[in-house]
């Protein structure tokens, strides 16, 4: 939108410069020439290898424009500059870019991506044919440069899977696949609550959010506008789609996987975060005993946004598809126990080409990892107590990786974070840098000056962070005004309070930052508890003014309408 509104301010001033009549005589923009294009190369042979380094690069001529009447200066930006590639010498279709400058240097990954939209076949050496298109205004006739070819050999790039990755776009968090390649992708993922994230498709094509918060399920691929995508409030299993055709994603919650058929009684299937399976034991009521697998679940989808109240109850039905691989049904199918003895069964979905169960005699259930409900932080209070360190202080668990509290640190030479209130536990202290971890190593995290802070860690990425909390905190949301214009001010240790006017109840809610510009960290709330990263606060349904109280400390709040 940006670059549109700026296209048109200078065509307006163009045409202004170009039919403008001051005392009977025409003023007229001149001295526009087509452009004169070079290459630093004549062929390019493209690899994985070569991803990140530039491989081409295009120089050409700009235009000394002048206007007719010199008292008149030539808009900037004017002419409008367009690098432009094709298979064909004819450009009948073309695969362009607007340059900031009068050159652009492709890295191998840029030029394959070209090279693949343009239509040339992989592991061929083929003409690329480039030309610059270069022009005044939208509805004056542009002008081309020569046109010079580059013979490139591109690779083939797998675009069967897309990638979901953290919103720090640093690890892979799920993947999705489309066994047709043409940009429909579906597959099973593991979520927590709330989880942020972007797809990531193997062309390196970044796919967001629209942008808009009232549109979580719809995409955008303009990475200078987009957000990231965002998981609904329950955490689990997910079976997700999405389609770049129509710039759209759809998440179905499955709280369960239910068996019926010929079993003593009907069993569930639970999920096995840690190994990313479903399984359950089933007590079959006779040999060749037939069963079924559903599941009810909950979808969400561009209609119904991310709220439980407008996802769509739906019925997920599983069948055998031979060879101990499982797909989906349109009504109930069905899997044999050979014996009537009970059974493990497995659903393993970690393969997003082709999901399997197995069936096995006996208990074989699963071993998950023991829950770490808490990290406890000795050392970090050891400034008030004389030099001891003791568990008192801890952070709550969020997630399955990420942890997080209010505390008052006073500590003199530092501090660790603990998993149990035991010695002999296993310990995380700061790793090779600040900010990140390392699991029982030397040294302790570095003691900054006394007051309250929030803490978060990842244990998962091994990072950690120190936000000191400050003499006002941030309410974002309030009326759909998503800034930090509105704050409250600190009045206990922990606490805030304060009024605020609601003049328009905002449709998403609002959300509490304890620093200033920084999106990453918040907590969301409802019914008077406070969450660390959780669903927007949404007791502002009236307007007025509300006087609100929060508590970082015991993670509560009030908010009454007055």
């Amino acid at each position: 939108m940006k670059r549109i509104k700026q296209y048109m301010i200078m065509l307006m001033a163009v045409l202004a410069l170009s039919s403008c009549e001051k005392d009977g005589d025409m003023i007229i923009l001149k001295g526009h020439e087509a452009s004169e294009l070079t290459a630093s190369e004549t062929a390019v042979v493209l690899s994985k290898d070569n991803d990140d380094e530039p491989v081409l690069s295009l120089s050409w001529s700009g235009s000394s424009l002048s206007a007719t009447d010199e008292s008149m200066g030539v808009p900037s930006g004017v002419p409008v500059f367009r690098l432009q590639a094709s298979a064909s010498e004819d450009f009948q279709s073309v695969v362009e870019l607007e340059p900031d400058f009068s050159y652009y240097t492709f890295s191998g990954a840029k030029l394959n991506t070209w090279a693949k939209d343009a239509g040339l076949e992989p592991d061929v050496s083929s003409p690329l044919y480039f030309r610059i298109q270069s022009q005044l205004g939208e509805n004056i006739a542009p002008k081309y440069s020569n046109v010079i070819s580059v013979h490139v050999t591109p690779y083939v790039i797998d675009m069967s899977r897309l990638f979901l990755i953290s919103a720090d776009k640093a690890d892979t968090l799920g993947i999705l696949y489309s066994p047709d390649w043409n940009g429909e992708y579906r597959g099973f993922v593991q979520a927590s609550s709330w989880m942020n994230f972007y797809f990531l498709e193997g062309d390196d094509t970044l796919w967001g959010n629209d942008s808009d918060p009232g549109t979580p399920f719809e995409l955008s691929n303009d990475q200078e506008s987009m957000w990231n995508c965002w998981f609904p409030g329950n955490g689990g299993a997910y079976f997700v789609t999405m389609s770049t055709n129509d710039f759209s994603w759809s998440a179905t919650w499955l709280p369960e996987i239910v068996a019926t058929g010929d079993l003593v009684e009907n069993d569930t299937l639970s999920f096995y975060k840690s190994f990313d399976q479903w399984a359950g034991l089933l007590n079959p009521s006779t040999e060749n005993a037939q069963i079924a697998l559903h599941s009810d679940a909950l979808l969400y989808n561009v209609s119904t946004g991310d709220s439980d109240d407008g996802a769509i109850a739906t019925t997920l039905y599983f069948e055998d598809a031979g060879n101990g691989v499982v797909t989906f049904a349109e009504s109930p199918g069905s899997f044999t126990i050979p014996t009537a003895n009970t059974h493990t069964f497995i659903l393993d979905f970690s393969d997003p080409t082709q999901w399997a169960y197995s069936l096995v005699e006996g208990n074989h259930l699963p071993q998950e990892e023991e829950e770490i409900p808490y990290l406890y932080l000795p050392g970090s209070k050891d400034g008030e107590t004389g030099g001891g360190w003791t568990f008192d202080n801890y952070i709550s668990q969020v997630n399955d990786t990420i942890y997080a509290g209010v505390v008052y640190v006073n500590s003199q030479w530092g501090f660790q974070m603990f998993t149990a209130n035991d010695w002999g536990a296993e310990y995380y202290t700061i790793g090779e840098t600040e900010g990140s971890l390392v699991k029982n190593g030397d040294g302790n995290i570095p003691a900054p000056e006394p007051g309250f802070f929030l803490i978060t860690a990842d244990l998962k990425n091994l990072s950690y962070a120190l936000i000191p909390l400050g003499d006002e905190i941030y309410l974002s949301g309030v009326n759909d005004v998503w800034d930090f214009n509105t704050t409250i001010s600190k009045t206990g240790d922990g606490v805030y309070s304060g009024n605020i006017v609601v003049s328009t109840p905002s449709a998403y809610g609002f959300r509490i930052y304890p620093e200033k510009d920084n999106w990453n960290d918040y907590f969301g709330g409802a019914d008077g508890s406070l969450y660390f990263l959780g669903s927007s606060l949404t007791d502002d349904s009236q307007a007025g003014t509300y006087t609100i109280t929060l508590d970082l400390i015991n993670m509560t709040y009030q908010m009454t309408l007055n």
